[in-house]
């Protein structure tokens, strides 16, 4: 009795040439989408000249210590409709009828937000931001001057309420 082998089947009916040429084409599929990620996301995270962002690091510097000589420090209030801003400052000197105010997403530099913070009365300034912000676990909060002579810093936090204090714990006066 011969025992006849079963005819062949065609290679595309065979499940390892599809295993062999599936992996490495997800692999390209799955490439291409990082790929096309990559190229419409940008971070904003790294600079090119490192040189002159160290220089201006410390410029920056120079202003907060001149913040600190001035006795400057401010409380930072937000609204619950999260635009409304109120702000109440103490220096030893005159402050301008005018103070910049920026707020700034710790990741992404889309989402910042800048308004002029006008005087509404003795150490009171007010402001409407332009929109709501996104919503983020943080912002850090920059005030100054139009002139950039001084600086105050702080992080608003928005899980543990609407006020911000700003100023300088760990700065000595300078010389």
């Amino acid at each position: 009795m011969q025992h006849t082998a079963p005819a062949p089947r065609p290679w595309y009916r065979e499940p390892w040439p599809w295993i062999l040429f599936g992996l490495p084409l997800v692999s390209v599929i799955v490439g291409v989408m990082f790929l096309a990620t990559a190229i419409r996301t940008d971070d904003g995270l790294v600079t090119d000249d490192y040189y002159k962002k160290g220089k201006a690091i410390n410029m920056e510097l120079r202003r907060d210590k001149q913040a600190f000589n001035m006795g400057l420090s401010a409380q930072l209030m937000v609204g619950t409709d999260q635009r409304t801003l109120r702000l109440i400052t103490t220096s030893k000197v005159p402050l301008p009828a005018v103070i910049t105010m920026r707020m700034v997403h710790p990741a992404q530099d889309d989402f910042d937000q800048q308004v002029e913070m006008r005087q509404a009365g003795p150490n009171l300034y007010q402001a409407v931001l332009p929109a709501v912000p996104v919503k983020a676990n943080h912002w850090y909060i920059l005030l100054e001057d139009q002139a950039k002579q001084w600086r105050l810093q702080g992080e608003w936090k928005p899980a543990e309420g609407q006020t911000v204090s700003l100023g300088h714990q760990n700065l000595e006066p300078a010389d």
